[in-house]
């Protein structure tokens, strides 16, 4: 384990110290020595400006460098970070990260000691726990300070303060963004998987939820969503012990993600009309999130879906949708000499519905809008003669999404 401190220019008055992993105390005027003796380092590295090393305090004999060189000789590897700037510029505080950076390498175990930092430090620090963690996969064992002003004056008793769960909320905050933004619910998941043996529910939810979406499986989707809002209250009182602000992140899984939510959504007797609100709910969120392929893969089985709701039957049942999908074609399927030779058995029922309607939707599937066709021209990867551009792609999609909805409005699924 590593540690990683500063060192500033009062003289520093002796206090004992509370080790905050234990009951263990240490009287000294240096809250790193306090460390050493806590945690038991393999290298303490100090960050000195070139003052702060020469400076020799107010009624001391030497400066806090020299004196802590003598305290701490023998017992850890002792190196000083030098010559760290004393301004506060731009330039001054990438050095600071540079440097704090260059102390660790790929999965080592730190500890920050921020009890002496200067000026924009602790920032600097925060942004390098967040970069470690991630580019090196160091493991930040502790941010600390040691609140000498909370010290105890009766018993000149100091307490150490672990500021690492506050930290965490970075995490988690980012986490949460992820997850709402882009559907990827892997991070969040697993802050809660490791979190507590209670809150493993609403990461199986969030693990489902984000993998549905990414999989095109809206019953998923639903299903998951809609246990979403127990499965908070669940957890959010475990969380919220150590990332306090966690409930409002919550909040903004549940409103995003809880219009999904519908419990059996398979059972098309009672919830067809519910699930292709939702379905069109989900196409939208695709095309918002830019996830374009899966907006028009989704919308193209909506209008089959929504034909099965008409004619009260079962959307999960293929024959039913091959059906729906020879009404949206025109209702006859010709042979190869051009002559028709099947005639769907909802035609005449099809036919009673106003022509209006039928031209809106059979353009939508196989017209100018041509749903159906530039759905494979996507999932073929353009792999045809004459593909559409990206851009055009996008543009038709938002603009088959808008029909989509108008056709919600008029058979009042809105």
């Amino acid at each position: 384990m590593k540690i990683i401190s500063f060192l500033g220019l009062s003289k520093y008055e002796e206090t004992t110290y509370l080790s905050p992993i234990g009951s263990e105390k240490v009287t000294t005027p240096f809250f790193q020595e306090a460390l050493v003796e806590f945690y038991h380092p393999e290298t303490l590295y100090v960050l000195l400006t070139q003052t702060v090393e020469t400076f020799i305090p107010r009624g001391a004999s030497e400066s806090n460098w020299e004196a802590l060189q003598k305290r701490l000789h023998g017992k850890v590897s002792l190196q000083p970070i030098k010559n760290i700037p004393e301004r506060n510029s731009p330039e001054d505080v990438w050095s600071i990260f540079q440097q704090v950076t260059n102390c660790l390498q790929d999965g080592d175990s730190v500890i920050f000691d921020i009890t002496h930092s200067f000026r924009s430090v602790p920032v600097v620090a925060l942004i390098a726990v967040s970069y470690l963690r991630v580019v090196r996969k160091v493991k930040i064992k502790g941010l600390l300070y040691g609140a000498f002003e909370a010290k105890n004056k009766e018993t000149n008793e100091t307490p150490t303060f672990d500021l690492l769960p506050i930290v965490s909320l970075l995490e988690w905050t980012t986490a949460t963004d992820q997850f709402i933004k882009t559907g990827n619910g892997e991070a969040l998941a697993s802050l809660l998987h490791s979190s507590n043996s209670t809150t493993e529910n609403l990461a199986a939810s969030i693990k489902g939820i984000a993998q549905g979406l990414q999989l095109l499986r809206p019953m998923d989707v639903m299903r998951e969503s809609a246990l979403l809002p127990d499965r908070i209250k669940e957890a959010t009182p475990i969380v919220s012990q150590s990332v306090p602000p966690f409930e409002s992140l919550l909040e903004r899984v549940e409103k995003d993600y809880g219009t999904f939510g519908l419990a059996n959504p398979e059972d098309y007797t009672a919830n067809s009309k519910f699930s292709l609100i939702r379905q069109l709910k989900m196409i939208e969120w695709y095309d918002e999130k830019g996830q374009t392929v899966q907006a028009l893969s989704l919308a193209r089985e909506w209008l089959p879906s929504l034909l099965c709701y008409h004619f009260e039957l079962d959307p999960l049942d293929k024959p039913n949708r091959d059906e729906m999908e020879l009404l949206l074609a025109g209702g006859t399927r010709k042979g190869s000499n051009g002559v028709s030779d099947r005639k769907s058995t909802y035609l005449d029922q099809w036919l009673e519905i106003s022509k209006k309607t039928r031209t809106q939707l059979t353009n939508l599937w196989g017209g100018q809008s041509n749903l159906a066709n530039l759905r494979n021209d996507v999932l073929h990867a353009g792999f045809r003669k004459n593909p559409k551009g990206a851009e055009e792609i996008v543009q038709q999609t938002q603009q088959i999404i808008e029909e989509l909805k108008k056709i919600a409005k008029e058979w009042k699924l809105t």
